[in-house]
This record gives C-alpha cells, sequence and structure tokens, in this order.
C-alpha cells in the first residue's frame, strides 16, 4: 500500500486542465457503486470554491455533488494501492484530485454529509477516475460538513 500526498490547498477549477467550459471528462475504471450503467462523467465546477457537480453523459439525470476533503481537513489523506495507482495511471500526485462524495438534506433541512470512507480519485491529466475504499478506518461514511467552508466563487458572487 502507498499513500498519495493530496494537495491540502482548496482544490478549484482552475486545478483542472484547460477547458473553455471548465469541464473536465472523467472516465471511470470501474462504475461507481450503484450506478453499473454509467462509466463517463462531466465534472463541472458549482457556485463555490472547491465544489463541484458529477453528471453522467450516459443518463444526465445521474449526478453527484462533490468536494475537496482538504477544505474541512488538512490532515485528510488518500491511500491508494498498486493497482489503484496502476488503473488511474498516477505518475505524480500533482495529477490526482481527490474528493468526496456529499449528500444533502431532502427539502433544505438538517445537515449534509460527506464520503470520507470512499472517495473519488481524479487523474485530471488522463480523465481517469475510480472510487477508492480508504483503509484509514477513521474516515468517515457520513462526516460533517459545512458548506460555509467553501466560499462562493469570484466569478459567481453578486456584486455589491
Amino acid at each position: 500500500m502507498s499513500v498519495v500526498s493530496m494537495a491540502t490547498e482548496s482544490s478549484s477549477a482552475s486545478d483542472l486542465p484547460s477547458h473553455d467550459s471548465g469541464e473536465l471528462t472523467v472516465h471511470f475504471c470501474t462504475p461507481l457503486w450503484g450506478v453499473p450503467h454509467a462509466s463517463t462523467y462531466t465534472l463541472s465546477p458549482a457556485v463555490r470554491d472547491g465544489v463541484w457537480w458529477l453528471q453522467s453523459t450516459e443518463e444526465p439525470i445521474t449526478t453527484f455533488v462533490l468536494a475537496d476533503p482538504f477544505v474541512l481537513d488538512p490532515a485528510y489523506a488518500v491511500d491508494l494501492g498498486e493497482a489503484e495507482r496502476e488503473a488511474l495511471a498516477v505518475t505524480s500526485a500533482d495529477d490526482v484530485l481527490a474528493l468526496i462524495m456529499l449528500t444533502l438534506p431532502a427539502g433544505g433541512g438538517g445537515d449534509v454529509t460527506g464520503n470520507f470512507r470512499a472517495p473519488i480519485v481524479i487523474n485530471v491529466r488522463e480523465g481517469k477516475a475510480l472510487q477508492v475504499v480508504s483503509r484509514d478506518e477513521s474516515h468517515s461514511l457520513r462526516g460533517p460538513v459545512t458548506m460555509a467552508s467553501y466560499s462562493l466563487r469570484a466569478d459567481t458572487a453578486p456584486a455589491s
């Protein structure tokens, strides 16, 4: 088992390879759990820095909200095994973006949680993605997420 150190600063759309739309197409090496029919997604920035939409290109109704876990916990680490590194074609930690899947409360009430135990790991240079189960048992399946920790992007903030 090897540990891939991730950048501890907040990820942003500028971390992605340059595209006119700010979007990145990613292909999952193995389909996401519970979504076996979709393997290609578009990753696009949301209105908050460090938050993204992950939308299936095969079935656009299949959409997830992802967030940068390092905004909430700078000590967070993702451990990748050799097979995972190989599947993602990881040659440098600088090419890797780790994001957690968020669960939003129904009806606007309740708490937002994040799956810190099974992050989505993306090789942004290769456009490959994989959901990885962390070997760190301290990572929670439903850890609290404070959305206010993610600032509004400058290009989306209302003028004062």
